[in-house]
C-alpha cells in the first residue's frame, strides 16, 4: 500500500480551494442531496433513493457491471437492499469543481450494513459523482465509487447483472474523441510495457487518482510513487489490454470520459482476467495536450 502523503494533500487541497470557487447554493443542493440519500438509504427508501437520477445516468458501482438510466439503476438497489441492513451511511465531500454546466463532486463514503447471518461489515472508501445544472435544479449525470482498500465480495451483496447490456464503445470520427482515444492508446502501451513512471506523467502535477482498493492519490509525488510500484517490470505480464471509451461529455472548463477497460494478466502460474471501468476528466496543459485532471477507476 502506498503511504498517503497528507502534508501534501492539505496544501494542495488549500490551492484548489483557492482556484475553484463553488456557489454556495450548488454546494447547499449538492449536500442536501447527500443528506437525503443517506437517510432514504439507512431507511430503505428506494424511490428516494433514485431521485436525482435520470434515464440517461451512467452508474459505475464497485464489483458490478455499468448501468444506465433509472430503471436500471433502481433494479440494482432493490437488490442491495433486499441483502443488506444498512445500519449508517454517510458521505464527506473532498471537493466540488465546477465545470461550468457541470460540477464534479470527490468524497469519501462510509457504509455500516449487516447481510442477513454475517457479522457488521463498514464497506468505506470514495466516490466521485458528476451533476449537470439545469436551470434551479441538479441531476447526476455519472457515479462511481469504490472501496478504499481490499476487501471480499461476501461482504456485500451479490448482484445479479445478468438483465445489464454489455457496455458498448462510444464511436466518433470528431477531432476530440480522436485524441482522447489516442492517449489511451498511449496509456494501453505503458501498461503492458510496465512504464509507471511514465504512465504517472499523463496525470497534472495536482491531479487526483481514485483507484481501486487505495485511499485517494493527490498529487504528482503519490501518483508517481503508486504507478512506478504497481506497474513497475517483473514476472507479471499483460498478455492483452483494451482501453474503451463508452462516452465523452466536453464540459468546456474540461473534458469528461466514461472508459471502459479488459485486461488478461499471467504471473507465473497464475492468470486472470480483470474488467473495469472509469470517470476520466481530461484538460489541456499549457502546451496544449490532453491531461489527466481526476480520474476514477473501480473494477466490475
Amino acid at each position: 500500500m502506498i503511504k498517503f502523503s497528507f502534508t501534501f494533500f492539505f496544501l494542495a487541497f488549500g490551492l484548489f480551494a483557492q482556484e475553484n470557487k463553488i456557489d454556495p447554493e450548488i454546494r447547499k443542493q449538492i449536500e442536501a442531496h447527500n443528506t437525503a440519500f443517506e437517510t432514504a438509504f439507512t431507511k430503505g427508501n428506494q424511490s428516494a433513493l433514485i431521485k436525482a437520477y435520470t434515464d440517461q445516468s451512467v452508474f459505475m458501482p464497485e464489483h458490478s457491471r455499468q448501468r444506465t438510466g433509472k430503471k436500471s439503476i433502481s433494479a440494482f438497489y432493490e437488490q442491495w437492499l433486499s441483502q443488506a441492513k444498512i445500519t449508517s451511511y454517510q458521505r464527506a465531500i473532498l471537493e466540488l469543481q465546477d465545470f461550468g454546466n457541470y460540477v464534479l463532486e470527490i468524497g469519501n463514503f462510509t457504509e455500516n450494513l449487516i447481510l442477513k447471518g454475517q457479522d457488521p461489515y463498514s464497506y468505506s472508501g470514495k466516490y466521485a459523482v458528476l451533476w449537470q445544472k439545469k436551470k434551479q435544479l441538479l441531476t447526476i449525470v455519472a457515479e462511481i465509487w469504490g472501496s478504499a482498500s481490499y476487501f471480499d465480495d461476501k461482504n456485500i451483496p451479490q448482484i445479479d447483472d445478468s438483465d445489464v447490456s454489455q457496455t458498448q464503445e462510444y464511436i466518433s470520427s470528431d477531432k476530440l474523441t480522436l485524441e482522447v482515444k489516442e492517449r489511451n492508446n498511449t496509456i494501453k502501451r505503458l501498461v503492458q510495457n510496465r512504464q509507471g513512471a511514465e504512465h504517472a506523467k499523463m496525470f497534472m502535477p495536482d491531479a487526483m487518482y481514485l483507484t481501486y482498493y487505495t485511499p485517494i492519490l493527490s498529487g504528482e509525488k503519490d501518483i508517481t510513487a503508486y504507478f512506478t510500484e504497481h506497474e513497475k517490470p517483473g514476472t507479471l505480464k499483460i498478455e492483452q489490454i483494451s482501453i474503451k471509451t463508452s462516452g465523452i461529455i466536453n464540459a468546456g472548463k474540461a473534458i469528461v470520459e466514461f472508459g471502459f477497460y479488459n485486461v488478461d494478466w499471467r504471473d507465473g502460474d497464475s492468470n486472470g482476467n480483470v474488467k473495469g471501468k472509469s470517470i476520466n476528466i481530461w484538460k489541456r496543459d499549457s502546451k496544449g495536450k490532453l491531461m489527466l485532471f481526476r480520474q476514477m477507476v473501480n473494477h466490475d
